[in-house]
């Protein structure tokens, strides 16, 4: 009797130690977590339960109690994304869709004035990666955590080609495309966020294949605007 008793009291620790860490919605918060969301409180769900509301600067998401789908309320998206690594790319590509609707801000000369004939002067070509590549470092540095963050990117770099060269080439499409250091600081964390389910050998390369695919969908953007 005593070793029923024992077993299911050992089912039911183990049933709150999942709901505790391993539920969907704890996942998800965690993640956002990673990601500087921060909580700012709950509210009520319509058929019951109370969703938790996370912000982040003038953003603002919910995470449905029941399902873990997290809504991006601020701005305010129709359909609910698979968790946040699904909300960083829609925003990155959101934004940079509309830095390349803004009007081209070329001063106008005067009708009649003429052109000059002074002979341009060849500037050197001084390549802008170094330059971003640092200023990407300076904003994983200045979010939570951020010299845990900065340790990891510059450790899976220096331990892995292929993260480097993914990183390299994020930078570049960055850098093509007016998108801002902040934003591939972000696309790092969204990396490391991916390793939660890999392991071993796997986990960088799981983290190259995160950035290569933002920097794929960077360029896919641009190309689309450009059409």
């Amino acid at each position: 009797m005593m070793w029923m008793v024992g077993g299911a009291l050992i089912l039911l620790i183990a049933r709150f130690l999942w709901m505790a860490y391993f539920h969907r919605v704890n996942a998800m918060s965690r993640q956002a977590e990673l990601m500087n969301w921060v909580k700012i409180g709950r509210m009520s769900n319509p058929n019951g339960g109370q969703d938790i509301l996370l912000a982040r600067n003038e953003r603002g998401t919910r995470i449905d109690w029941r399902t873990g789908e997290v809504w991006l309320i601020n701005p305010k998206v129709a359909d609910p994304f698979e968790d946040y690594l699904a909300v960083e790319r829609w925003l990155t590509l959101s934004e940079l869709s509309v830095a390349k609707a803004l009007p081209a801000m070329d001063s106008a000369k005067p009708a009649g004035e003429a052109e000059a004939t002074a002979e341009p002067v060849l500037e050197p070509v001084v390549d802008p990666l170094p330059a971003f590549q640092q200023k990407v470092d300076d904003s994983l540095a200045r979010a939570d955590g951020g010299q845990e963050l900065l340790d990891t990117k510059q450790a899976f770099e220096a331990g892995s080609e292929a993260y480097l060269d993914a990183s390299t080439d994020l930078s570049r499409a960055a850098i093509e495309s007016s998108l801002s250091p902040m934003m591939v600081a972000t696309f790092h964390i969204s990396a490391f966020a991916a390793l939660s389910d890999a392991a071993g050998p796997d986990r960088l390369e799981r983290a190259a294949a995160s950035l290569r695919a933002a920097a794929r969908q960077i360029r896919a953007a641009v190309n689309v605007d450009c059409e």
